[in-house]
């Protein structure tokens, strides 16, 4: 159902559509439950115990600075493709958003991912239309998964081809993207009526640039988030090449699109417990990169909320309700 200005979708009152959502989510606990139960028994308890006793904890830090940087960057990154839009919130409440968010598509059971909420949440400020952050949305997310397919490419072109393909790749694609970003502000940008299509989803020239520069933007945040769970991943004795980590993450997000489990859980642990395996770790040390992964998305974002409620306390500035804008009182003459 579209949403149309700044009024929110009405719920649907049936009961039918309640047993749905309801349904959804018990089968999603249950298969998140299964999968990680077969993952366990197969690896044995002992062996992932072993592996997270013996882990090296100023690497596990080191993960998690890297992981709090690349939330930071993704928050800048939205921030940039919103006010392509014109749509200029404060940062704190596009980082309060995010955070909540990513916690809600992280441990939530529900078929409401956290892009529904990002959408519903900020739409609620006076003077923004749904369809300006929808738009926002997709293309922060169609970014980083364009940057991810393309590292991930040049991982598997590195582990398992000639390094001379890499380094090519490398080079072409440097090549044709500065050449982009010189011809975009030259080419001819279609004059749309107000309310096309085509308008819709790109609204100028300006923000047909600012989608491009994220997404050389989104290639840096990749670095970023891979060297995290490389990070994680040698804490708990995976010596696997950084290019190889770019490639089974590449795999391993294409998994966790399908709403199985919650936040991918038991997905993302066996997908890199079977691929971190060919690579000469073992699978133990492949499936406990994946739960520290997700619990360093988890601390990322709490620690991110904790921060900016922190920060508005401090200013003595919490944000009111959104919908609402509190009106001064008049001035009244003294008697």
């Amino acid at each position: 159902m579209a949403i149309e200005g700044n009024a929110a979708a009405a719920p649907d009152p049936q009961r039918s559509g309640f047993a749905r959502s309801r349904t959804f989510a018990i089968l999603r606990v249950v298969a998140t439950a299964a999968i990680v139960a077969a993952l366990v028994y197969r690896l044995s308890p002992a062996d992932i115990a072993g592996t997270v006793r013996h882990a090296d904890v100023p690497l596990l830090l080191a993960a998690l600075a890297a992981m709090l940087l690349t939330q930071a960057l993704v928050v800048c990154k939205w921030t940039a493709l919103l006010r392509a839009r014109d749509v200029r919130l404060p940062l704190l409440l596009i980082a309060r958003t995010y955070c909540v968010a990513t916690l809600v598509g992280t441990v939530l059971p529900t078929a409401v991912g956290g892009d529904v909420y990002r959408v519903y949440r900020i739409q609620r400020e006076p003077g923004v239309r749904a369809g300006d952050v929808t738009m926002s949305v997709l293309y922060e997310r169609a970014t980083g998964y364009a940057a991810m397919t393309c590292i991930g490419a040049l991982g598997a072109a590195f582990s398992f081809g000639a390094a001379w393909v890499g380094v090519v790749a490398l080079l072409g694609g440097g090549a044709a993207a500065g050449v982009v970003m010189l011809l975009l502000p030259r080419l001819p940008f279609p004059a749309l009526r107000q309310g096309h299509a085509l308008r819709n989803l790109i609204a100028h020239r300006g923000e047909l640039i600012a989608v491009y520069q994220m997404v050389i933007f989104s290639l840096l945040i990749q670095v970023v988030y891979i060297s995290s769970i490389t990070l994680a991943g040698r804490a708990f004795g995976a010596h696997v090449s950084w290019w190889y980590w770019a490639f089974a993450t590449w795999l391993v997000a294409l998994a966790v699109l399908l709403p199985v489990t919650i936040g991918g859980l038991g997905l993302r642990e066996s997908g890199y417990s079977a691929l971190v395996r060919h690579a000469g770790a073992t699978s133990a040390q492949g499936a406990s990169t994946g739960f520290a992964l997700g619990l360093l998305l988890v601390v990322t974002n709490a620690l991110g909320l904790a921060a900016v409620t922190l920060w508005e306390r401090r200013r003595g500035a919490a944000p009111a309700p959104a919908g609402r804008v509190e009106a001064p009182e008049p001035l009244r003459p003294e008697a």
